[in-house]
């Protein structure tokens, strides 16, 4: 666990409970607090997050980057948790064009953007926090393998993505929900390893966001392998 500032904690589950080793977010403000993930459901995340809202008066809401096994499977430990499917989370979160509107979430002296970016799961989502300037984004950007089953809404998903940064609004650190690379440009982890070492560090450069939008339109329409210093493009 790790307090990137009083308001900011970056929880990562432990490799040896499971190869996946989920980074899972909580973004606290005045009146709400937001839980990004669950993670695989190996470890006792509840623990954790009561531990780190300790004297803090707030309504805990737990929502999640996708759908995806390895980051709903703790969802059980908690009470109030948003629904995996497009509509459920549209539903949540206000979103009436899905995917092309971008919505706030006010968590109380603390606004978030909600971008809707299905392409590696569907009901995928960014979240981008004016506070601190970091751009969360789930499978969708991370160090490691980038695995996309719907090639052209993932590129039409990162391209809205990076448009959101060019109008205005700064990222500090793009930061994902895994890490499988190692710190060797281009190089990554067997599937299944759950020893790291000489891992790349988690947070990414904003230009990486570029990069990879500048990667998926040189490729064009049709699916690709990618591989670059800091991720490599699967299509499914």
């Amino acid at each position: 666990m790790h307090w990137y500032d009083e308001r900011t904690a970056i929880v990562r589950q432990a490799l040896r409970t499971n190869f996946e080793g989920p980074f899972v977010y909580l973004l606290i403000g005045s009146e709400r607090a937001l839980l990004l993930d669950t993670g695989t459901g190996h470890a006792d995340l509840r623990v954790v997050v009561d531990e780190l809202l300790a004297g803090r008066d707030v309504e805990l809401v737990v929502a999640h980057t996708h759908g995806h096994g390895d980051h709903v499977g703790g969802d059980g430990q908690f009470d109030r948790v948003v629904g995996r499917s497009v509509e459920e989370v549209a539903a949540f979160f206000g979103i009436t064009s899905w995917p092309g509107e971008i919505v706030s979430l006010d968590l109380g002296e603390r606004v978030l953007d909600v971008i809707p970016i299905p392409g590696h799961e569907g009901s995928d989502l960014a979240v981008y926090d004016r506070e601190t300037r970091l751009l969360l984004t789930g499978d969708s950007l991370y160090p490691g393998r980038l695995y996309v089953p719907d090639w052209p809404s993932y590129r039409s998903s990162i391209r809205r993505l990076a448009e959101f940064v060019a109008a205005g609004n700064p990222v500090e650190w793009v930061l994902g929900a895994h890490i499988e690379m190692t710190d060797r440009p281009g190089e990554d982890y067997p599937m299944g390893a759950d020893v790291h070492a000489d891992e790349h560090r988690l947070e990414l450069a904003p230009e990486t966001l570029t990069e990879l939008d500048e990667a998926l339109a040189a490729a064009g329409p049709e699916p690709g392998r990618l591989v670059h210093d800091h991720f490599v493009v699967f299509p499914r």
